[in-house]
C-alpha cells in the first residue's frame, strides 16, 4: 500500500476522516491523562536453611534426637526445590480467586530472584490503587509464608528443621505501571485506526453513490430529451409538401368556371348538328 496514496484519500475524504481522527486523539489523550492507573507493589523472600542439631547439641541436650526431622525437603539435592514448590503453589489459579473474594487485585506473579536461582522468591501485584496493590502484596506475603510451612510439616516436622524465611524487601509503597497505561493508549489508537478507515470507506461509498446518482439522471434526462427532439420532424414533412404542391407546373391548376361553361356550350351545339343531319 502506497502511505502516500493513502494520504490523497483521507485528504480527499476529509469531512469524513477528521472527526474520526480528532475523535481518536482526543480518546488516547484522555486515556493518558484520567483513564484507570496500575499500581505495582513487590516484596522479596530470602529462604534460610533450618539449624540442625548437631551430635554435640544432642549429648548436651537428649530431648532433641526425640524431635521429628523428618522434612522431605531437607532430603533434596537441590537446594533451591523448596522455593520452587512455594513459587508453583502460590501462582496457582485458585489464589487468584482466593484474592478477589477479599476483594484484592488479582494479577501477581511469584517467581525466583535475581538470576532465576538461590533461595530468594520475589513476588509482585498489581492493583487499581496504590492501598489495593499494598494489600494484595501483604496477603500474597501471608500465603507465601503458610505454604512454606504447610509443605515441610507434611510429615510433622519439628519446627528447628524447617526452613524459614526473611523479608529482604518489604513493600513500602507502590508504583504506577507506565507501561500500563501506555498499553491502554495504543489499544485505543488501533481502535482509531479502524474508526478512521471505516470513515474513509463511508465517505467513499457516499461518493461513489452521488456518482452514480448524477449519471442516472443524465441518462434519464437524454432518455426524455430523445422523443422531444424527433417530435418537430412532422410538421416540417407537411410544410415540405404544402411547398411542393405551391411550385407546382400550371397545368396542374384547376380550370377557371367561365372557360367550363364555353366549353359544355359548344359540346351541345355539336351534338344539335349531329342529330338534324
Amino acid at each position: 500500500m502506497d502511505p502516500l496514496a493513502v494520504i490523497r484519500t483521507i485528504w480527499r475524504m476529509k469531512w469524513f476522516a477528521f472527526p474520526a481522527i480528532l475523535l481518536t486523539i482526543a480518546a488516547a489523550a484522555g486515556v493518558y491523562f484520567y483513564g484507570p492507573r496500575t499500581y505495582e507493589s513487590s516484596i522479596s523472600y530470602a529462604l534460610v536453611n533450618p539449624k540442625i542439631p548437631s551430635e554435640e547439641e544432642i549429648e548436651l541436650d537428649p530431648t532433641l534426637a526425640d524431635l521429628n526431622s523428618d522434612n522431605p525437603y531437607l532430603r533434596s539435592s537441590d537446594p533451591n526445590l523448596i522455593a520452587n514448590v512455594v513459587i508453583t503453589r502460590l501462582n496457582a489459579p485458585g489464589t487468584a480467586d482466593y484474592l478477589e473474594q477479599l476483594g484484592l487485585g488479582t494479577e501477581f506473579l511469584a517467581n525466583p530472584g535475581v538470576g532465576g536461582a538461590g533461595l530468594i522468591v520475589s513476588i509482585t501485584a498489581s492493583g487499581d490503587t496504590e492501598a489495593q496493590s499494598i494489600a494484595t502484596i501483604h496477603e500474597l506475603g501471608s500465603m507465601f509464608e503458610e505454604n512454606l510451612r504447610a509443605i515441610q510439616t507434611v510429615n510433622g516436622a519439628d519446627d528447628r528443621f524447617l526452613f524459614t524465611s526473611i523479608v529482604v524487601a518489604e513493600p513500602d509503597r507502590a508504583t504506577e505501571k507506565l507501561s500500563s497505561r501506555i498499553r491502554t493508549v495504543i489499544m485505543v489508537g488501533l481502535a482509531g485506526v479502524i474508526l478512521i478507515f471505516g470513515s474513509v470507506s463511508l465517505g467513499t461509498w457516499v461518493e461513489s453513490s452521488k456518482t452514480k446518482r448524477r449519471q442516472r439522471k443524465s441518462e434519464a434526462e437524454a432518455a426524455d430529451a430523445a422523443p422531444a427532439a424527433a417530435s418537430p420532424a412532422e410538421p416540417a414533412s407537411t410544410d415540405a409538401a404544402s411547398t411542393a404542391a405551391a411550385h407546382a407546373p400550371s397545368d396542374a391548376t384547376p380550370t377557371p368556371p367561365a372557360q367550363s361553361r364555353r366549353s359544355s356550350t359548344t359540346r351541345v351545339r355539336r351534338d344539335r348538328s349531329s342529330a338534324t343531319r
